[in-house]
């Protein structure tokens, strides 16, 4: 069974709070309780690298298929979303989605954007 969702979050300093709250739920109504912390801080993350680098409100997404949970963030900036080399702060958001996530990655939209999603099992 394949389950999904989206929330379209608003470009407002609360927005990685109300990805992390809305994950959380989600998480709980669907049952993977054991996803719940590594989920609601990948979904943050990624949230708040889109408020820091763009200029658009970001859409998160949550899919459930076979026990792996994707969480995403769209946005339409074309920039690649990279792990920075330097370590310097800020700058550790998608090094800790790396290190958190099964799997994790960038996709280029054919219409301009991008989104980055992470895998956990």
């Amino acid at each position: 069974m394949r389950r999904s969702t989206e929330l379209k979050l608003p470009r407002t300093p609360d927005a990685g709070r109300r990805a992390r709250r809305f994950t959380s739920e989600i998480c709980a109504a669907w049952r993977v309780h054991r996803l719940t912390q590594d989920a609601a801080m990948i979904a943050t993350e990624l949230v708040e690298n889109t408020l820091r680098h763009t200029r658009v409100a970001p859409r998160l997404g949550l899919e459930l298929h076979r026990d792996e949970l994707t969480i995403t963030v769209t946005d339409d900036d074309p920039r690649r979303a990279v792990v920075r080399e330097s370590g310097s702060p800020p700058g550790f958001g998608l090094l800790l989605v790396a290190q958190t996530s099964w799997r994790w990655g960038c996709e280029q939209a054919p219409a301009g954007g991008k989104t980055v999603w992470a895998t956990l099992r």
